[in-house]
């Protein structure tokens, strides 16, 4: 039997309703979809380290120059041809494959273009094999043109942050830090709201400086703030008249009577609702209602993510948890966070098998490398082949600085110009496109830094 034939596809996209089209018309096809990015320089890179076969980009991702195209067509290892992505009504296409693109497909996708792609992607792949084998190159093409831009787009999200195995991962660091890019008045400016559904014990608060008001000693010696309620008070408040009136209660001035003040961060559109604060706050008679507590928590969220523009939800490694359900079952996005280390990618691997059973298929998944350093021996094309999510983004090993950050209560994002900053910040801008500018600005001001460092890795 003849192996089977995978086409290994990295993506650049504008705009991200685009990228999830594309993803749900490939699946059951042989192209895999490797890693997207709407940064130009990114889409690059990862197509290099992840040995893509092929690139699909669009002319509007950030930082797109026509030399990419020639760039990874030449690349001696592996050529790696490129599709252009453009919009029907433009003469974009045209201008791409004047400049080495293999081909193109329009705007907005349909079953047609759909089919072209496919086509396309076994067609030009396979040539590009052949002339390997036969040690013939394309011609280069010296002609540069710039891309017509258009405003970028973006949509409300609903994204939960998920491991399945704790412990060293950044989850709740991950889910801290993505949701002050996304609220704060020097980045994202947008009405963001945390939730903390880890039903074991929620951390969110100690990151964002916040202690249970039984703790007051710690609170005055370590500058903290006390919070008098939260998602377990809530639960047990819904419980006692859940009975008669179901979630019919839970609105948002009803949820917003169990938040922290607001904003849970200075100059941010930060509202935050602190989780579980003990352990054995699980423990209590309305969280052995697994049903009331599945249905409150899935109300909660679609209540919420009509008021603001992006939800994060924290969560727990037991997906069958009511609160871990919900929120993967309300989320657009569910970001898998993996670091690079053997026994977490091997549980991973093994618990998607099992959520792919539970929820019916792993979509809304996406793979996010943490605490990532080339040095540990493992490469990220290992880990997405081990795991076949698409991978998003990676984010560096830095001890010292996410470290300082917990046990100072400030998420690092607002205080780090080095790489771990500013990968979440890529986080970010994958969201909210126009927080590119942010991050290119943030930066020119470290000397001898560049993002394209971030991305760049020895496999």
């Amino acid at each position: 039997m003849s192996e089977e034939i995978i086409y290994r596809l990295s993506v650049g996209y504008r705009n991200s309703s685009d990228v999830e089209a594309l993803r749900d018309a490939l699946t059951n096809t042989d192209i895999k979809l490797v890693s997207y990015d709407q940064d130009a320089q990114r889409v690059f890179d990862n197509a290099i380290r992840l040995d893509a076969d092929v690139v699909l980009i669009t002319p509007e991702c950030t930082g797109y120059r026509t030399a990419i195209l020639q760039d990874l067509l030449f690349q001696r290892a592996k050529p790696v041809p490129v599709i252009g992505w453009v919009e029907a009504r433009s003469d974009d296409g045209r201008q791409m494959m004047s400049h080495g693109a293999a081909g193109y497909i329009t705007l907005p996708l349909d079953e047609i273009q759909i089919s072209n792609f496919i086509n396309t992607v076994h067609e030009v792949v396979e040539r590009e094999r052949k002339r390997r084998t036969q040690a013939d190159a394309a011609p280069a093409v010296a002609r540069e043109t710039a891309a017509v831009a258009r405003p970028q787009m973006w949509q409300s999200k609903v994204i939960a942050v998920y491991v399945p195995k704790g412990g060293g991962s950044h989850r709740t660091t991950t889910a801290v830090n993505l949701s002050v890019v996304l609220s704060h008045v020097t980045m994202g400016n947008q009405p963001t709201m945390l939730l903390d559904f880890d039903q074991t014990k929620g951390d969110c608060h100690t990151m964002l400086g916040y202690i249970i008001s039984s703790e007051i000693k710690i609170a005055m010696a370590r500058n903290l703030r006390v919070i008098e309620r939260g998602l377990y008070d809530l639960v047990v408040n819904v419980g006692v008249r859940y009975g008669l009136q179901g979630t019919s209660m839970i609105n948002l001035p009803f949820i917003r009577n169990y938040l922290v003040d607001a904003p849970a961060v200075d100059e941010s559109q930060l509202d935050f609702l602190p989780g579980l604060m003990r352990p054995t706050d699980n423990g209590a008679q309305e969280f052995r209602n697994r049903p009331m507590v599945l249905e409150v928590a899935r109300a909660m969220i679609q209540q919420v993510r009509r008021a603001y523009s992006f939800t994060v939800i924290d969560l727990g490694q037991d997906f069958a948890s009511p609160l871990h359900e919900a929120a993967i079952r309300e989320a657009d996005d569910v970001l898998v966070i993996v670091p690079p280390i053997m026994t977490a990618i091997l549980d991973t691997r093994y618990a998607l098998q099992s959520l792919e059973r539970y929820f019916g298929d792993l979509n809304k998944f996406r793979l996010l490398t943490t605490g990532y350093d080339p040095s540990f021996g493992i490469s990220e094309r290992e880990i997405v082949d081990m795991l076949g999510l698409p991978l998003i983004a990676t984010i560096p090993f830095e001890p010292v600085v996410a470290t300082q950050a917990i046990n100072t209560h400030t998420p690092y994002v607002l205080t780090d110009s080095g790489p771990l900053g500013i990968s979440m910040r890529a986080l970010g801008a994958m969201y909210l496109p126009q927080l590119q500018d942010t991050i290119r600005a943030r930066a020119t001001k470290v000397s001898g830094f560049s993002i394209k460092r971030l991305f760049v890795k020895n496999v």
